[in-house]
């Protein structure tokens, strides 16, 4: 079939390739318009743009889909669309050039978790399973009808990283399979069916740990940013990042203060050697052990190099 694609992230790129390499004709891809990022003010092309410019595909950057965007798909000759992590709802007059062939990959069990972050917002609920959805789009918001979903469990200790990972890997074939079956007339689709729920886009606030909640949400919140954008905490007037944390259920066994009088504040440090690592009080009389973090302007590290490297006291604070 002939594609338009759209797409605009990470996550967009290996569908986009796997799509490419299953010889389907990539006729134009659809991606935003360069951003001005980091200190230096650099102009950065995203990374669905820098595959097409080096795979000779002819491309369209947007702002938004509005009518000099549409002159310029009309002109376009193609079957259908693809859209994959875009960031833009698509106009019903837009849809409609596609003769009901507009092709979404959502990251989610729909109608769960429709909108722009399902897979943050899954981990930060701690829930145990997720999966792919391959749907026809419509103008409404992820409302469209299911071609196929497939459901997998998410693993105790999963990241953003991971479950994007394994997204990819289930749902780029998944999504050529559709495409080929709609290519031979014969995939038909089902509607949504129970209660939808919605995720919005996060802020800076959003990524701040609060060390007074219980290790269970904490743990989440870690898993939920992985390294970008990273769960954020202070520690002796520097930012750092939380990029890995366990549960330290049996914390009390190890470390080498009074038990009896022990009452230590959130986010205090409650043990801090080469054998045990650093483990970290937080709400209701739980802690969590820090395996890997992030100081500002540095490079990632262990939670013992950390130790060591900062020579790190017990009674200390992240915050």
């Amino acid at each position: 079939m002939k594609i338009v694609f759209f797409g605009s992230s990470d996550f967009s790129v290996p569908f986009l390739e796997h799509l490419y390499n299953a010889k389907h004709k990539i006729t134009s891809i659809v991606t935003n318009k360069d951003k001005i990022s980091g200190r230096g003010k650099k102009i950065i092309p995203n990374p669905v743009k820098v595959f097409a410019l080096n795979n000779g595909i002819k491309h369209i950057e947007v702002v938004k889909l509005d009518d000099d965007f549409y002159k310029k798909i009309i002109e376009i000759d193609f079957d259908c669309f693809v859209i994959v992590s875009f960031g833009h709802i698509i106009p019903k007059k837009i849809i409609e050039l596609a003769n009901d062939n507009a092709i979404n990959v959502h990251p989610s069990i729909l109608p769960l978790f429709r909108g722009p972050s399902p897979i943050i917002s899954a981990l930060l609920e701690g829930c145990q399973q997720s999966g792919i959805s391959i749907m026809k789009i419509n103008e409404n918001l992820d409302e469209g009808d299911i071609y196929v979903q497939s459901i997998f469990k998410i693993g105790d200790y999963e990241n953003k990283d991971m479950l994007e990972e394994k997204m990819i890997r289930i749902g780029a074939p998944l999504l050529n399979s559709v495409i080929e079956l709609l290519d031979n007339g014969c995939m038909e689709t089902f509607p949504q069916a129970g209660m939808p729920s919605y995720t919005h886009l996060f802020k800076k606030d959003d990524l701040k740990i609060d060390w007074s909640c219980g290790s269970n949400e904490i743990v989440n919140k870690v898993r939920a940013f992985s390294q970008e954008p990273g769960a954020q905490s202070g520690f002796r007037n520097m930012k750092v990042k939380i990029l890995s944390l366990r549960f330290a259920d049996n914390y009390k066994d190890y470390i080498s203060i009074d038990k009896s009088h022990f009452s230590p504040k959130k986010g205090e440090i409650i043990c801090a050697d080469k054998v045990n690592g650093i483990i970290i009080s937080c709400g209701n009389n739980e802690a969590v052990k820090l395996l890997e973090l992030k100081p500002e302007g540095k490079n990632k590290i262990s939670g013992h190099d950390f130790l060591n490297g900062y020579r790190v006291k017990i009674g200390e604070y992240f915050y």
